[in-house]
C-alpha cells in the first residue's frame, strides 16, 4: 500500500503548538522533541517558530489553547437494540463549524462526572448548529450518559484523527471507491461517503448490521446515489463480496468497524496482491485526544511509538496483521 508520511493531525492548527511542544515530547517537530537538528521535511508554519512567537506575544509564560467544552441536552433519535443510540444535541456555531473537517470527534461525559469519564465518539452529521452522534453502551461511561433518566452532555472538542488515511478521502475526486462499514462502524461511515459524494466519486458500500442489527444508514445511502451492497455478516458474507470487488477498478478502499475487520480488509488485498490506498477508522482506546495520557500509544512496523489520537499514518503500518 502507498505509504502516507507521518504527520500530526492538528499540524498547523489554532491548537498547534499543544501542550506536548511545550513539554518537549511534540509528534511532529524533531527540535521540541529535545533535539538540535530539524529533520520535519515541512513547508509549512514552523511550529518551534509559531511556540517561541506565541510566547513571546503572550508574556505570561506558555499557554495552551484549550479545546471548546459546552454542556448540551440531547435528544435520542433513535434505538437499536438495547445497547445503541443516535443521539442529536445543540452546540455553539463555532464548535459545529470546526466539527465539519473529515475525522471529526468530541470527547463526552455526564456534566456532572469528572474529568475522566469522558469518552470519544465520532460524528456522524452536523447540520446547522445540531450534532449526531451514534453511541453503544460498553460500560460505565458511556452508561452513565444514560443514567437515571439524564438527558444532558458535557461536549469536548473539536479532535480530528478519527479516520487514518485521511488524506485519500478529502483529496480523490472522480474516482470509484469500496466502503466496508459493519455495525456501528456505519455512523462514522457516513461523512466520510458524503465527503467522498461531494467530491464525485462513485461510491459502493458493504453494509452490515452487527452488534447493531439493523443497516441505519442504508436509506441515506442510496438517496445520495451509493450503490449499497447490504450483507447479513461482514465476517461470512462481507469480505467474499469485498474481494470480488477489489479485483475490478477501484481506486481507495475505506474500512469503517472494528480492528478485526481492518485487517481482513488489508489480508484480503494482500491475497489479490492489489496495492491500492486504504483509509479506516481509529479504534484507539482514548482517554483525553492530547497525546498527554498514552492510552492511544502503539508501536508502529518500523518500531516508533505513535500516538494514535494526534498521528496520521498508513493504515497497515497502524493496524498490522
Amino acid at each position: 500500500m502507498r505509504n502516507i508520511h507521518l504527520r500530526c493531525i492538528d499540524l498547523n492548527s489554532k491548537y498547534c503548538p499543544c501542550l506536548l511542544a511545550q513539554t518537549n515530547n511534540c509528534v511532529f517537530c524533531s527540535q521540541l522533541r529535545g533535539e538540535n537538528t530539524c529533520d520535519c521535511n515541512w513547508c509549512g508554519i514552523c511550529v518551534l517558530y509559531e511556540k517561541f512567537w506565541q510566547t513571546a506575544v503572550e508574556g505570561q509564560g506558555e499557554k495552551v489553547l484549550s479545546r471548546l467544552e459546552e454542556e448540551a441536552e440531547y435528544t435520542i433519535v433513535k434505538a437499536m437494540a438495547d445497547h445503541m443510540y443516535i443521539l442529536e444535541f445543540p452546540v455553539s456555531a463555532p464548535l459545529a463549524e470546526q466539527l465539519q473537517k473529515t475525522g471529526s470527534f468530541v470527547f463526552l461525559r455526564k456534566p456532572d462526572d469528572p474529568q475522566f469519564c469522558q469518552f470519544p465518539v465520532g460524528i456522524m452529521d452536523v447540520t446547522a448548529n445540531k450534532i449526531k452522534v451514534a453511541i453503544e453502551v460498553v460500560g460505565p461511561k458511556s452508561g452513565r450518559i444514560f443514567w437515571k433518566g439524564n438527558r444532558r452532555l458535557a461536549v469536548k472538542g473539536p479532535y480530528y484523527n478519527g479516520v487514518f488515511g485521511q488524506p485519500w478521502i478529502e483529496n480523490l475526486t472522480g474516482g470509484r471507491v469500496l466502503v466496508v462499514a459493519g455495525g456501528i462502524g456505519q455512523a462514522p461511515a457516513l461523512p466520510l461517503i458524503k465527503k467522498l459524494v461531494e467530491n464525485k466519486n462513485q461510491v459502493i458500500a458493504i453494509l452490515a448490521p452487527g452488534k447493531v442489527k439493523a443497516l441505519f444508514i442504508e436509506e441515506e445511502l442510496r438517496q445520495l446515489g451509493v450503490t449499497v451492497e447490504p450483507v447479513r455478516s461482514m465476517r461470512q458474507n462481507g469480505m467474499k463480496r469485498l474481494d470480488e470487488t477489489i479485483r475490478g477498478k477501484i481506486d481507495l478502499v475505506v474500512s469503517a468497524g472494528p480492528d478485526e475487520q481492518h485487517q481482513a480488509v488489508i489480508a484480503a488485498m494482500q491475497a489479490a496482491n492489489i496495492n491500492i490506498p486504504m483509509a479506516a477508522t481509529n479504534n484507539a482506546t482514548m482517554c483525553c485526544g492530547e497525546g498527554i495520557c498514552g492510552s492511544c500509544e502503539k508501536e508502529g512496523k518500523n518500531g516508533e511509538k505513535l500516538k494514535l489520537c494526534k498521528v496520521q499514518s498508513d493504515v497497515e503500518n497502524i493496524i498490522g496483521e
